[in-house]
């Protein structure tokens, strides 16, 4: 779903995310996503300030609304964190 949002993206934009669980809103520029086995995803990224953070969450917990932010640096190309899993690729080589 992030890959297909980001298809959609002009050279000018990079994926956020804004989380609402906190009480306030935090929006965040990602930078990466992870996962800790067997149910932990980790998102990496900075705020709107440019602060470091990451947020740990469980599978069953998350809940996270991707929007279009300018980018960090308009001298580097976007990044793209879209990816596939590794199963996805074994069947495109089939």
């Amino acid at each position: 779903m992030i890959a297909e949002f980001e298809l959609a993206l002009d050279e000018q934009h990079e994926v956020g995310m804004r989380l609402v669980s906190f009480g306030q809103n935090v929006t965040l520029r990602v930078e990466g996503i992870g996962y800790y086995n067997p149910s932990l995803i980790r998102f990496f990224g900075t705020t709107e300030t440019g602060a470091p953070v990451e947020l740990i969450q469980h599978v069953t917990q998350i809940s996270f609304l991707l929007m279009a932010v300018k980018k960090a640096d308009p001298a580097n190309p976007p990044k793209r964190i879209g990816f596939k899993a590794p199963e996805e690729d074994e069947k495109e080589d089939v």
